[in-house]
């Protein structure tokens, strides 16, 4: 065990345990995992599972669940911080659970019932957002610890009749451009006047920390009024230069679509949209492009070329080529992001594609063209494009990922390999 893991002990188990249950005499509640980042020994089995066959025990009748005063979830979120992962898991018939480099890793606590988890969600939602919760099963909102040093991103769910939240870190921050790792040729994006810019990819590959780094950009250098509408907001921006006012789901405003629809009667310069959702906000969010603001949002795809035919496709058919040509028109970047793990797996990586619309793009994008995309995007190093395949070649040829890793991620496997002495295999 590491001083580190000591101090952290020390820390949980001198705790005050007010509102725990009086037989429970655990003072061992949390600690942190090893410095290796290895599952600890605390029910966790070879195969993935719990050995209690990941059945949801009840708490005993008349328990008090020992989260109930909440010092025991802000001691698991400063572990989260302070280990540097990306989420912690509260799932009932588990202990407590971090994502860290991409690895799921638990903490070394007592299973977590039922009680616990809807006791840790208590703790951060007032009573009217419980009762949403309770009538959707499901809600999304921001969790500051209290001493204001810690934000997270918390998304809560039922699941087997049980609560499972999941809390996902916040830079306090936002980053400065050239931290993301992202291809010089992004800087620029935050001069456009009009038209979209998309950041798209998987869950947690930081869509929101870059449209956050673009909004600050402008906030610095530009006198503009900047609308965003989230689900939830994530990073507070300081009015600078430009007036950022930040609308939130549900606490703000009904839905997205309603909130893009006013937003376009409240003079805005630049409309940020957390996440294109559904059809009409997709509809409203290219109608504002036309319209001479600059719209920021970000799309679940994963690349560049995948995305154009994704908003394509959430049309209906006959309004598939209309579409195409309205595009065409007004998207002027996607960056497509992904964290891919390094060489010796201890992090992650950013490798990031970048396609510029330019004329010969647009024209491409119109006659639906992807294949030519793709090519446009191999050959437009001069106007700053580059494609995953590149991105991914560099990185191993840099030793920071493993070349035949690098081969798995490709999109055309056979070019990388060739070009790191590497056979194609089969993606895993």
């Amino acid at each position: 065990t590491t001083a580190t893991q000591e101090s952290a002990k020390g820390r949980v188990e001198g705790a005050s345990m007010s509102g725990a249950h009086p037989h429970d005499s655990s003072p061992q509640y949390l600690r942190q995992p090893s410095g290796a980042h290895q599952p600890v020994n605390n029910g966790w089995d070879n195969s993935g599972g719990w050995d209690d066959g990941g059945q949801i025990e009840p708490a005993p009748e008349q328990s008090v669940s020992a989260y109930a005063s909440g010092g025991l979830l802000t001691q698991l979120l400063e572990i989260a911080e302070s280990e540097d992962a990306s989420d912690l898991h509260l799932t009932a018939g588990a202990p407590p659970v971090l994502r860290i480099n991409g690895k799921l890793v638990p903490v070394e606590a007592k299973i977590m019932s039922p009680d616990d988890t809807e006791a840790a969600l208590r703790q951060i939602l007032s009573d009217r957002d419980m009762d949403r919760f309770y009538e959707h099963r499901a809600i999304d909102c921001t969790h500051t610890t209290p001493d204001g040093k810690g934000r997270f991103r918390v998304s809560a769910y039922v699941q087997r009749g049980a609560v499972t939240v999941v809390y996902r870190r916040i830079p306090s921050d936002v980053k400065p451009f050239n931290s993301l790792g992202l291809p010089p040729a992004c800087a620029k994006l935050h001069t456009l006047k009009d038209g979209m810019v998309l950041c798209v990819g998987p869950t947690g590959c930081g869509k929101s920390t870059t449209l956050a780094t673009i909004i600050d950009q402008i906030n610095e250098n530009f006198n503009y009024n900047i609308i965003t509408i989230e689900d939830p907001i994530e990073f507070v921006h300081r009015h600078k230069r430009s007036l950022v006012n930040q609308r939130e789901l549900y606490s703000d405003t009904n839905t997205f679509q309603e909130a893009l629809h006013f937003a376009l009667r409240e003079d805005p310069d630049v409309i940020m949209v957390g996440e294109m959702r559904d059809l009409e906000t997709m509809r409203t969010a290219i109608t504002a492009a036309e319209t001479g603001h600059l719209v920021l949002s970000t799309l679940h795809a994963i690349d560049s070329i995948s995305t154009i035919d994704r908003m394509c496709a959430m049309f209906p058919t006959e309004e598939q080529e209309y579409v195409r040509m309205q595009l065409s028109m007004v998207l002027r970047a996607v960056i497509a992001q992904r964290l891919i793990p390094t060489k010796n797996e201890m992090s992650r990586v950013m490798c990031a594609e970048f396609m510029l619309v330019t004329p010969g793009v647009a024209n491409m994008i119109r006659q639906g063209q992807p294949a030519l995309i793709y090519q446009a995007m191999e050959t437009g190093a001069s106007v700053g494009m580059v494609s995953f395949d590149k991105q991914l070649v560099a990185l191993a040829r840099k030793g920071i990922i493993d070349p035949d890793l690098a081969v798995r991620q490709a999109r055309h496997q056979k070019g990388v390999a060739d070009a790191l002495g590497r056979t194609a295999s089969l993606r895993t």
